[in-house]
């Protein structure tokens, strides 16, 4: 319903100014585009092994909240030799570390890149035999909110916090169309338009203008 009201808005700007027009229709196609999944991890870490695992659990199409992802999904290496620092900035991050002989102590370069990603994006995967109370110990030595860490071997627990941060990053697109909309240089009979559709989608318009110069 929120997709139909925002199109509708477009068609209705599109005729009244369309440069403005223009914006609102580049704003809504990045926010229909696939999510960017990203799956980040130093070598030997099992990396590849998740990337393929992940693919193939949003391949099943796993439902968020009566959806389903629409996911593009890239790996990502850390700490490599001479190379640059990875950009973590994908909708969803699914950072994989090794399981380790005192789980309670994390890698610097698995800590470094874990502190330049938005946590409620972050997924962390733990791999090898780990089991619920290690990954307990690994949230606490990489300072990951506990339900954001998993098992590589709960499956079903994995697609479930995947599930969970896809729902975090569609809210995320929402807010920020919210804002560019908002933001779009119009006219007055248009600026009543976008405050209307704002106001149907529940924000408040001065607020995402402001959000938006922000």
């Amino acid at each position: 319903m929120t997709g139909e009201l925002w199109h509708h808005l477009a068609a209705q700007v599109e005729q009244l100014d369309a440069q403005a027009g223009r914006l609102i229709r580049r704003a809504l196609t990045e926010h229909t585009a696939a999510l960017r999944v990203q799956v980040a991890g130093r070598a030997g870490t099992g990396r590849e092994s998740v990337e393929t695992q992940v693919r193939e659990l949003l391949l099943r199409r796993v439902d968020i909240e009566g959806g389903q992802v629409d996911a593009a999904v890239g790996g990502v290496a850390v700490d490599t030799p001479d190379g640059p620092d990875p950009v973590l900035d994908g909708d969803v991050v699914v950072y994989v570390v090794p399981r380790r002989l005192d789980p309670a102590v994390a890698h610097p370069a698995d800590r470094a890149a874990l502190t330049a990603v938005d946590p409620c994006r972050l997924v962390l995967v733990v791999t090898g035999g780990t089991d619920d109370s290690e990954c307990a110990l690994v949230a606490r030595a990489t300072g990951v909110p506990p339900d954001q860490v998993v098992a590589v071997r709960d499956e079903e627990l994995l697609g479930e916090r995947l599930a969970a941060r896809a729902v975090v990053a569609r809210r995320l697109r929402d807010e920020e169309l919210a804002r560019v909309v908002a933001g779009v240089p119009a006219a007055p009979q248009v600026r009543e338009l976008v405050e209307q559709t704002l106001d149907l989608v529940g924000l408040d318009p001065m607020e995402s203008v402001a959000a938006g110069l922000r």
